[in-house]
């Protein structure tokens, strides 16, 4: 059973359709990519999905759990869907950690709030843990400093641990090298690269083709806010069918 099931997701900001009829599912343990130009809705979607924006049609759900109806009131209610955001983690393209917090306090923070809320996990679990993912991104040595210190790559490795640190269902990036300069896009790409590689279910919107072709399972080409195109990564990169899709690519490959 598909792990995400994203059915005729719509959005709409007053009279502007923003997405349109956007539907897909993806597996657990694959690597989806969202390829697209700028304004094609690939970053209003994962918003949709993380509920930052509340979709104007269509639903989602997650391991066959209906997160969001748009027909069912039921699902709109805030508590509800805070709690359901839970299910997927989001790593912005500008980093957004918080200044006044160490690399650590940014990745333990929401757990130790959920913590205090609902009980259940020790401060030192939680440290133990948040210690153990920045290692895992090869940052075991900066846990104390600040985002001003760090460069721009290991910023966005600390904001992808934050984000694993609650556990997501489905971890999303957002554009996650399109604040960074090409020496440090490298060392976030192998990051993400290794997450593939342990079946870390991932959604990720990207300008890099290379990147998403070879890491991704599966990848969705949008344009105005349709799916003009998705199947297997290599095949819709390397091979499309739509014409839309072709034009798109080519203009990549001139640059």
């Amino acid at each position: 059973m598909a792990i995400l099931e994203v059915s005729h997701i719509e959005k709409h900001f007053g009279a502007t359709q923003v997405l349109s009829d956007i539907s897909f599912t993806l597996e657990e343990g694959q690597a989806l990519s969202i390829i697209g130009s700028s304004g094609s809705g690939k970053t209003t979607l994962l918003r949709c999905l993380n509920f930052l924006e509340r979709p104007s049609g269509g639903s989602i759900a997650v391991r066959g759990e209906t997160l969001f109806d748009a027909a069912d009131p039921k699902t709109h209610s805030e508590r509800e869907i805070r709690s359901k955001r839970l299910h997927f983690g989001l790593v912005f393209q500008n980093f957004n950690l918080f200044p006044q917090y160490t690399a650590l306090q940014n990745v333990t923070l929401a757990r130790e709030l959920m913590a205090k809320e609902k009980g259940g996990e020790s401060k030192e679990s939680i440290e133990q843990a948040g210690r153990a993912l920045l290692e895992q991104m090869g940052l075991a040595d900066r846990a104390e400093h600040y985002p001003h210190q760090l460069s721009g790559g290991q910023q966005q490795r600390v904001a992808i641990a934050r984000a694993l640190a609650l556990k997501p269902d489905i971890l999303c990036f957002d554009e996650p090298t399109s604040a960074l300069d090409p020496e440090l896009t490298g060392e976030v790409l192998q990051v993400i690269r290794t997450l593939a590689e342990q079946q870390v279910t991932m959604i990720i919107v990207t300008h890099e083709m290379a990147f998403a072709r070879d890491v991704a399972d599966r990848a969705i080409f949008m344009d105005a806010g349709v799916i003009v195109e998705q199947g297997d990564a290599r095949q819709v990169i390397d091979h499309p069918s739509q014409a839309r899709t072709q034009q798109f690519l080519a203009r990549y490959q001139e640059q």
